[in-house]
């Protein structure tokens, strides 16, 4: 399992612990999520719902939106690209 696959999957297990409690950022970070904002964007790419928790106009958190759980983050298969001959 790739780093990224690892980091992917430790948030998820920490958003859904949180249930519909805001995790900020600094607590991603303190659980050994290294860069928890690219995380964040992985996931959504992935079709995770997660949403931003914001009071007072400032962004306080992040949350998990329970939706139709789309495949757990699959592992980045290497493509080789050849030339074609012509």
């Amino acid at each position: 399992m790739a780093l990224t696959e690892t980091q992917q999957l430790r948030m998820l297990e920490r958003l859904r612990s949180a249930g519909n409690q805001p995790v900020t950022l600094d607590q991603l970070r303190a659980g050994g999520i290294d860069f928890p904002a690219v995380v964040i964007g992985e996931l959504e790419l992935n079709g995770y719902v997660i949403e931003r928790v914001y009071e007072h106009s400032r962004q306080i958190g992040v949350r998990l939106q329970e939706t139709e759980a789309p495949d757990p983050p699959a592992s980045r298969r290497r493509h080789r690209w050849r030339r074609v001959s012509r």
